[in-house]
């Protein structure tokens, strides 16, 4: 019964109340289903590392003990992975979880995993690829009429968009989104296509509107338990405070973002904070400060594979050094940048806005 339960607490958007309910131990014969339960809690409530390392002992057990519970495992691991920046051992997943599913996988499955693999792409800067990934899956969920689903796709297409700098394009698609998400009464979703604008329309230097979009993304996802999703809104109204010069407004809104990424566990986006105040304390001529935050968000980015961040991290470095008088040794690390930048096809070193 608490398991079912707690199903039902999962279903509704209280991941929170749901893992209360799982903190009791059950028989052993419903253990798996149990740490199940529990990883999709963590894993919707933002707590990605945790819920990565429930998702592996599951995988442990063979497939064929009960291969749906197996694959939809495995689908929450890449999800978990990809989300970390840990876009190869994702993908070998993948694989693993294709292979799987082409003998015992609904057709509901090979969907997801068909899904998984675009955002994969995505999430290692493979835009074109993806999106014509996501365009086949788009033209899917409108020919079956999942307005959910498609108001996701478009969402997972505008972030492409966006990163492979067609910015036109990325602002319909989350437009878009944001239309079907209503249709489909999916908050969640519509909250997200809500990010997705501000983050485009400030990247357009249109700080008025991004500021309006992040500002109610925000009131949806607060007093939700969608830690991710307010730490995320947080980030966002920071980054167009900071644009607009409103320094402390910014800097208290990193701290929040800050201390909420720190709690779940997301190190990828935590180092944008991180570089978020680095750009606070450069603008206030603060380069020591600047430069030990700098040192973080690069190192991290590092860590995680986020070849944007890197760019941001080290042309903001360079700029930094060049102030110190340090030309030579600036000139090197943004001509270094530059190359990281133009081998992933990203803009980012172009982005005033930012």
């Amino acid at each position: 019964m608490r398991l079912e339960r707690a199903k039902e607490l999962l279903d509704q958007g209280e991941p929170g109340r749901a893992l209360a309910l799982l903190a009791r131990p059950v028989p052993a014969a419903l253990r798996p289903e149990h740490e199940f339960l529990s990883a999709e809690c963590l894993r919707s409530g933002g707590c990605l590392t945790r819920a990565a390392y429930l998702y592996r002992r599951l995988l442990r057990r063979p497939a064929s003990d009960d291969p749906a519970l197996w694959l939809e495992s495995c689908l929450g691991l890449v999800s978990c992975l990809r989300s970390l920046g840990e876009t190869a051992e994702a993908r070998r997943m993948w694989i693993l979880g294709r292979k799987t599913a082409a003998s015992v996988g609904t057709r509901d499955i090979r969907e997801k995993l068909d899904l998984e693999g675009a955002l994969i792409d995505r999430a290692a800067g493979r835009y074109r690829r993806s999106l014509v990934k996501l365009r086949r899956l788009l033209a899917r969920r409108r020919r079956e009429r999942d307005w959910a689903g498609a108001g996701y796709v478009l969402w997972a297409m505008g972030g492409a968009l966006r990163f492979s700098g067609d910015l036109a394009g990325s602002r319909r698609a989350f437009w878009e989104s944001l239309a079907l998400c209503r249709r489909a009464r999916d908050a969640a979703g519509a909250a997200y296509a809500l990010f997705g604008l501000g983050g485009v329309t400030r990247i357009q230097g249109r700080l008025a509107e991004a500021g309006r979009h992040y500002a109610c993304a925000l009131k949806a996802v607060t007093g939700t338990e969608d830690a991710f999703g307010q730490a995320y809104a947080h980030c966002g109204l920071a980054n167009v405070l900071r644009q607009k010069g409103k320094l402390r407004e910014a800097e208290r809104h990193y701290r929040l973002a800050h201390r909420l990424y720190r709690r779940i566990g997301d190190p990828v986006d935590l180092a944008y904070v991180d570089w978020g105040l680095g750009q606070i304390y450069l603008r206030r001529g603060e380069l020591g400060a600047a430069e030990k935050r700098l040192r973080l968000a690069l190192a991290a980015f590092m860590r995680g594979g986020e070849t944007r961040g890197i760019v941001l991290s080290e042309t903001s470095w360079a700029g930094l050094l060049h102030a110190r008088g340090q030309a030579a040794r600036a000139e090197s690390i943004f001509a270094r940048a530059l190359r990281r930048a133009r081998q992933a096809g990203i803009h980012a070193h172009l982005e005033v806005f930012t």
